[in-house]
């Protein structure tokens, strides 16, 4: 079998991971990465493809101007009516409903409502967002629930003494981590709001990942200033970091203001991180009452609540609570679902054809 996965994000390695463990468990299968969708290629490819699998397909036609975001697009389209003239089986992965930022909602929409009917496979990480996706696009024969897999593939060898000591944090300060790239939806300038009102000179908040707009990046530094108790690393953080990031602090803290599926909440997870999220999307299910707090979004004082109901939780047993689930998010068994996905797409492409050669 021949994978071809499509994907421009490059920071996070959730498309490696999984092609990785495919070609691991199943000797027979080769898996190619793009982050294009060439209808060029395509077309010399065309019968070497057994199943192409899209990722964050609005990043495809992304772009600073209208007119370059309509180019792209349509050579997005046209990829697509390309690979399915070609009889490859098409598989999206549902990692967002909506843009995060908003921008070209008309071009997503059209984009989507095309996508949701050739796709044969459309993935999702959960059953709140397979009823959602069910209900805004009506694809419900194609739909699966696959959950995402862990980051335990992330280097984690350093001590929480070390990774303080690296930071010039004392052991006995509580420190609240918020880690990812920083844009807008993540809700970062209403977290820096509600730390600035928590009380108390013995704890932190570190914020730390790569900043998309650095207009948005000066307003971040702007109110981390007014507070000597928050650390701001406003820049990429590579794999080989992130332990000191994680095991420095006590809880993450991901105040996203709109979310489908998380993957920093699972990251967080694969190194025994209890988190602070509001209720949306699927962190009550990924969470729980034992895996960190959930607050209620449309409460304005929810967030400093649940700051404050931090030093408070039994974060050992959460700590394992949170290892334990991200252990069972094993890529290897994630992998053999969406290959068992796979061959039985294409078991019903061959059955067809054998039916249509019949008549």
């Amino acid at each position: 079998m021949n994978v071809v996965f499509v994907s421009r994000v490059q920071m996070n390695p959730y498309v490696t991971l999984l092609a990785a463990a495919m070609e691991q468990i199943a000797p027979g299968v080769t898996c190619t990465i793009r982050d294009d969708l060439s209808p060029c290629w395509l077309w010399r490819k065309r019968r070497e493809i057994d199943v192409l699998h899209l990722h964050w397909t609005e990043l495809l036609y992304a772009s600073n101007t209208w007119r370059g975001a309509w180019r792209k697009w349509l050579r997005f389209i046209s990829g697509l009516g390309l690979a399915k003239l070609a009889s490859a089986r098409i598989a999206y992965t549902v990692h967002n409903l909506e843009q995060h930022e908003g921008r070209y909602s008309l071009l997503n929409r059209t984009a989507n409502a095309l996508l949701f009917k050739v796709a044969d496979i459309v993935h999702v990480h959960d059953e709140r967002t397979r009823a959602a996706v069910a209900e805004r696009f009506g694809c419900q024969r194609s739909l699966v629930v696959i959950p995402h897999g862990n980051y335990m593939s992330y280097p984690n060898t350093c001590s929480r003494e070390e990774a303080r000591a690296r930071f010039g944090i004392p052991q006995q300060t509580f420190v609240y981590l918020a880690l990812g790239q920083i844009r807008p939806y993540k809700g970062i300038e209403e977290l820096l709001k509600a730390f600035g009102r928590l009380p108390g000179r013995d704890c932190k908040l570190i914020i730390a990942g790569h900043v998309h707009d650095p207009a948005y990046g000066e307003r971040i530094k702007a109110l981390a200033a007014q507070d000597e108790r928050v650390i701001l690393s406003l820049a990429y953080v590579p794999p080989e970091e992130i332990q000191y990031f994680m095991n420095a602090s006590d809880v993450c803290v991901l105040p996203y203001l709109h979310a489908t599926t998380s993957g920093a909440a699972i990251l967080a997870f694969s190194f025994g991180k209890p988190v602070i999220v509001p209720r949306l999307g699927d962190f009550p299910q990924l969470v729980g009452e034992r895996r960190g707090l959930l607050y209620n979004a449309q409460d304005p004082h929810a967030l400093l609540n649940a700051l404050r109901q931090a030093r408070q939780f039994d974060l050992v047993s959460a700590s394992a609570e949170a290892f334990a689930l991200a252990r069972e998010l094993d890529w290897r068994v994630i992998a053999r679902q969406h290959l068992q996905v796979y061959a039985g797409t294409l078991e019903h492409k061959s059955r067809k054809k054998h039916e249509g050669r019949e008549r």
